[in-house]
């Protein structure tokens, strides 16, 4: 078995947000491997750590995938900060420093920052020679090598929280489980993420959210924080204050990052367009919005009005999905690199630089009795149920299967032992105290 197809069978999908399957990924030749640690989100260190307490299992995939890729070259690009304690775990493998700044992690940018090279418009990194894979995917590559399942993630719980914290769980985890083992929420009122504040979504219900493969970090923000309050705004209304409060005056667009790297992206130009025409306009008309990656600085940095372009474009986005790829790529920026955001401004601006304190990697305390494992892929089709209510699964057990002919679909595998209370064509729900012999944590 190769290692593309060995990838795949473990369930190995893209950890740094998109979930894009793993295995499709490596079946295309490349010059370079970059592993991604950049980890821009504030408050987020599921990376860093990885690749420091998993070091001998990230240079083990590393060799595996430049073999299977035919790279010259692998590259590790982290934070500056970071770079040097990693120096001396990686002798044999590039460490590319990388500015503090936002989004250094997104594919267009760190393609461009490490390589120079930039990638066509609606282009993915191998257009460039050159794959970009996540540090935590690259240690699920080391551990399907090894003939191991994707049964557990890597989260930082932080934010709000007592004890802030950094560990290796099972997949399914609620979130609600992490956000008490980190001693629980420090304000009275509060919501909580699935990622950052600046591309994170709010979490309805925490004790009904499982923890994914690209779900790097738990975050609890006070009620009125900037990043919460922009997230409840109703799309009507976006459209309604972007009349009578966007002035056109571009500072959306000027320091939009794929702008500045020569595509054909304009929030200020989408936010026009959107109040003029709204939903009847045809989807050609917001071609430009389809190269936007929803990073979020127009909206929770840039605006001087306090409006949401990045709610508008996202609703572009899903309208344009398939259809209306953005076309042309001018010239990088000449001020590109002035106009880059620094890390440590955008946290003060986003008032979440008080808990910017780290979160160091532990284990849990305590097994989670309850895990809600999620089967939906981005990239696939609906995946086929391979359990129904009442069975007892074993840990690695499949529970659900790609559908025949999805080459993209990989099955999802249960993290623990237990007996499955729910299921559906969405998520898998299993107890762990409902079998013979439990006795506690």
């Amino acid at each position: 078995m190769g290692l593309a197809e060995a990838v795949r069978e473990a369930g190995v999908l893209g950890a740094g947000g998109a979930g894009f399957p793993a295995h499709v990924k490596y079946q295309r030749d490349a010059e370079i491997l970059i592993v991604n640690g950049a980890e821009c989100e504030p408050l987020a260190h599921k990376d860093e750590a990885i690749l420091a307490e998993r070091a001998a299992d990230v240079v083990a995939a590393v060799a595996a995938l430049r073999e299977e890729l035919g790279a010259r070259e692998v590259i590790i690009a982290v934070k500056g900060s970071r770079s040097g304690p990693l120096q001396e775990l990686y002798g044999g493998v590039k460490i590319h420093p990388l500015a503090e700044f936002y989004p250094a992690g997104d594919e267009a940018v760190l393609v461009y920052e490490v390589t120079g090279r930039r990638m066509p418009a609606a282009g993915i990194p191998p257009d460039v020679g050159v794959v970009v894979s996540n540090a935590e995917t690259i240690w699920n590559v080391a551990r399907a090598g090894r003939g191991k399942k994707v049964t557990t993630t890597w989260v930082t719980v932080g934010g709000a929280v007592a004890e802030p914290f950094t560990a290796e769980v099972p997949l399914g985890t609620t979130a609600a489980f992490l956000i008490a083992e980190a001693g629980g929420p420090t304000v009275p009122a509060y919501v909580v993420f699935d990622g950052g504040p600046m591309m994170g979504e709010e979490i309805n219900d925490p004790a009904a959210f499982g923890v994914q493969q690209t779900t790097g970090l738990i975050l609890v923000l006070p009620w009125d924080s900037p990043a919460a309050v922009k997230a409840r705004l109703p799309l009507e209304h976006v459209r309604t204050v972007a009349g009578s409060a966007c002035t056109q005056c571009r500072d959306c667009t000027e320091l939009c990052p794929r702008y500045l790297l020569g595509y054909d992206v304009q929030p200020h130009l989408s936010m026009r367009r959107f109040f003029s025409w709204g939903e009847e306009a045809d989807p050609a008309f917001f071609a430009p919005a389809s190269g936007c990656t929803g990073c979020g600085l127009c909206e929770l940095y840039a605006c001087p009005m306090e409006i949401a372009p990045r709610r508008v474009q996202n609703y572009l986005r899903g309208r344009l999905e398939g259809t209306m790829p953005a076309e042309g790529l001018g010239e990088a920026h000449p001020e590109r690199g002035g106009r880059r955001v620094p890390g440590g401004r955008l946290r003060r601006r986003l008032d979440v630089a008080s808990w910017d304190g780290g979160a160091p990697p532990r284990d849990l305390r305590e097994a989670p009795r309850r895990l809600v494992l999620n089967l939906v892929q981005a990239y696939a089709r609906p995946l086929e149920g391979a359990v129904r209510e009442g069975d007892v699964v074993e840990p690695g057990q499949a529970v659900a299967e790609p559908a025949a002919g999805d080459e993209r679909g990989v099955p999802v595998h249960a993290s623990l032992g237990g007996r499955v209370v729910a299921a559906n064509d969405r998520t898998v729900e299993i107890d762990r105290t409902q079998v013979a012999g439990y006795a506690g944590a």
